[in-house]
């Protein structure tokens, strides 16, 4: 009897190891400069959803789940993989703020709204049917969703210096010094008489999320394989003479979520658009397991969207290709995985389509397809090499348009509310954007040999 009890214990422990084992399994992991998930690479072809939270709820102004559930399925279609979605936005004590996303998930400092939380609590249990991971992010450098900024306005008790943005009654960007903007908003991790504030609510929400139970899954996050990855922060920036306070909080927040969730991967969010040291800053943590990087050649001033040559999009795709291959050896030489997590371009703004026409979804997309394929391309090249591990296109629009007259009312397209709807908005119709984004899955195959 002895023998036959010690023999169904070990089965049963074998049994509970393998589970175990299997389990592991269905979370994507880092190894080396790749991904992996089931013990083969695994290469994200993502698009940006940020709005997805929202659109998620039940009820309200934003919830609009038939929505997303079209959206979902057009993207699976498409090839996507991963989508980057939002855990986060702040609400002001000052009322309602412009060009922000309402209802927010945080009302007030560790109050919440338990029906935006149950939005992304559906979002998550749709993703598996669709075969989608989520990178989840835990906050925002920019104001569009509160943010960083936020944090501060409720430490200090103070009104946020907005930077430029677009008015959606006017229909112009019009606004403040950006400088100011980044100096107030830098105070979040810099500024030592109320980083233990900010600092403690920010971490309070990490803990919030992290150890959220689904209420429809009624799995906790941080055991949820759709979770491919947490983001500290969607691009965080850094002001001269900051870099120690970045590089400190980046690692602090990255050991925490590391503490409270070893399943997944971390990634800083960050831009890496200002050379090797700043990349250094931003991934040389032993708790960011992922690189990041984003790719604006408007933004950035290398493109012009109202030149119909292809003069300054044939720079914008010289640059990207130095982007490209300066992050992958960047990345590579910390022994880490890189995703492109941004990328994007608006519609040709030129001829009949000059000006607010540009926005239109009848503008036509000849150099963004252009710039999508060069993209897509040169990232796939990276991945054969296995020294990147995939791109994100910004952002997806899905069935929504842009509203027909000026409006304050937030239309939930692929660009958030501080930018013109339209902007960089990739929509269901644009079947031939659609088509590049789904070739990426072929360009990008891996060799059989390079699987584990």
């Amino acid at each position: 009897m002895f023998y036959i009890i010690l023999w169904l214990i070990i089965q049963v422990n074998a049994q509970q190891w393998v589970m175990a084992q299997s389990a592991a399994s269905r979370f994507v992991t880092a190894q080396d400069t790749r991904l992996v998930l089931d013990q083969h690479t695994f290469v994200v072809n993502g698009a940006n959803y940020w709005q997805a939270m929202n659109l998620g709820m039940a009820s309200g102004p934003s919830g609009n789940r038939a929505r997303v559930l079209q959206d979902l399925s057009e993207l699976s279609r498409a090839g996507i993989n991963m989508v980057r979605i939002l855990a986060s936005s702040e609400g002001s004590q000052f009322g309602k703020q412009p060009d922000r996303m309402y209802p927010v998930l945080m009302t007030a400092p560790e109050q919440y709204d338990e029906d935006v939380f149950a939005g992304l609590d559906w979002i998550l249990a749709q993703l598996p049917r669709f075969g989608i991971k989520a990178t989840v992010s835990l906050n925002n450098y920019w104001t569009w969703s509160g943010g960083a900024a936020q944090y501060v306005s409720w430490a200090t008790n103070s009104q946020i210096p907005y930077p430029k943005q677009w008015d959606h009654l006017r229909q112009a960007f019009t606004g403040g010094d950006y400088n100011e903007f980044l100096a107030y908003t830098n105070r979040f991790y810099a500024d030592k008489s109320i980083y233990n504030m900010t600092q403690h609510w920010f971490r309070q929400h990490i803990r919030r999320v992290v150890h959220r139970i689904n209420t429809v899954t009624h799995t906790r996050y941080c055991d949820d394989p759709t979770i491919m990855a947490w983001e500290l922060m969607n691009e965080p920036q850094v002001i001269e003479g900051g870099e120690s306070q970045m590089e400190q909080w980046i690692n602090d927040s990255a050991l925490l979520i590391q503490q409270l969730d070893p399943n997944h991967l971390i990634t800083s969010g960050a831009e890496s658009k200002n050379g090797r040291e700043w990349h250094r800053i931003m991934h040389a943590s032993p708790y960011i397991s992922l690189a990041s990087c984003h790719f604006w050649p408007l933004n950035w001033g290398y493109y012009n969207a109202t030149d119909p040559t292809r003069a300054s999009l044939d720079f914008s795709i010289s640059k990207m290709h130095e982007f490209v291959k300066d992050n992958a050896q960047w990345a590579s030489s910390l022994n880490k995985p890189t995703v492109l997590f941004e990328f994007g371009m608006m519609r040709d703004n030129w001829g009949e389509h000059s000006g607010l026409l540009g926005y239109s979804p009848d503008a036509p997309v000849t150099h963004r397809n252009a710039f999508y394929q060069a993209v897509y391309e040169a990232v796939a090249e990276m991945v054969q090499k296995q020294q990147f591990s995939g791109a994100a296109f910004w952002a997806y629009s899905g069935t929504a348009r842009p509203p027909l007259k000026p409006t304050l009312q937030i239309s939930w397209t692929g660009d958030p509310p501080h930018e013109p709807p339209g902007w960089n908005s990739v929509y269901d119709q644009d079947k031939q954007t659609l088509d590049i984004i789904r070739n990426f899955a072929v360009l990008s195959r891996q060799d059989p040999t390079t699987s584990t």
